[in-house]
């Protein structure tokens, strides 16, 4: 059983071309939307406890290093923690995918409490000029909003793809989704540099292969 975890909110509005991807090309999944109020937070939650062993969970949302948030409504309702690092064990013998700033570190420092099948993480993923200021090595870069709208399509592009390869055939695991990713990124990074001449968005597309994690 698949089931796709997505977090209402503007600024994470564009991963929702991956769910219509994946939906058009008939791979089969349950879609639970994280809305921004309390109540569809705890029906998510419920969801998650009720799916059966061996279940592979993706979730496409905010994170930080100590929790994935749920949804949020700008002026009307601030993110909120959907689940925290002492929480992860709701995803106990699953496979879960956590399209989430900072998720590795999650997944790295709750995996005992989690104790998933396989977890895949990543570092952090700017997708917001905000958050671009906020890190000095980035700052000092020269990024754009441009460059930032092409990472996001890049993140859609490799995601997708290498989900739509990992369906072919689910029994290949974890660790090849990992990998074929590893490789679409690869690829990215090289057509950024050598056909984009875009030296920043190959430098955000290596930090995330980079930190992204298998565990």
């Amino acid at each position: 059983m698949v089931t796709i975890i997505i977090s209402i909110d503007p600024s994470t509005k564009f991963l929702f071309e991956i769910v219509e991807i994946l939906k058009s090309n008939s791979i089969k999944f349950n879609l639970i939307e994280v809305h921004p109020y309390t109540e569809s937070y705890t029906n998510c939650l419920n969801f998650i406890a009720e799916l059966p062993e061996n279940s592979t969970i993706l979730f496409f949302g905010h994170g930080q290093d100590n929790q994935i948030y749920g949804g949020e409504l700008l002026g009307n309702f601030t993110k909120q923690a959907l689940v925290k690092k002492n929480e992860m064990g709701i995803f106990k013998t699953q496979n879960l995918f956590l399209l989430a700033c900072d998720s590795a570190s999650l997944i790295k420092s709750s995996f005992r409490i989690a104790k998933t099948n396989k977890a895949i993480g990543f570092g952090p993923l700017p997708t917001e000029i905000e958050e671009i200021e906020n890190d000095k090595k980035l700052a000092n870069e020269g990024i754009t909003l441009d460059t930032i709208e092409l990472f996001k399509n890049a993140i859609n592009e490799t995601i997708t793809l290498g989900l739509l390869e990992y369906f072919k055939d689910e029994s290949q695991g974890f660790i090849f989704l990992k990998d074929y990713i590893n490789l679409l990124l690869n690829k990215r990074i090289n057509k950024a540099i050598i056909e984009e001449d875009n030296r920043n968005l190959a430098d955000l597309l290596f930090n995330m292969k980079n930190d992204m994690v298998l565990y």
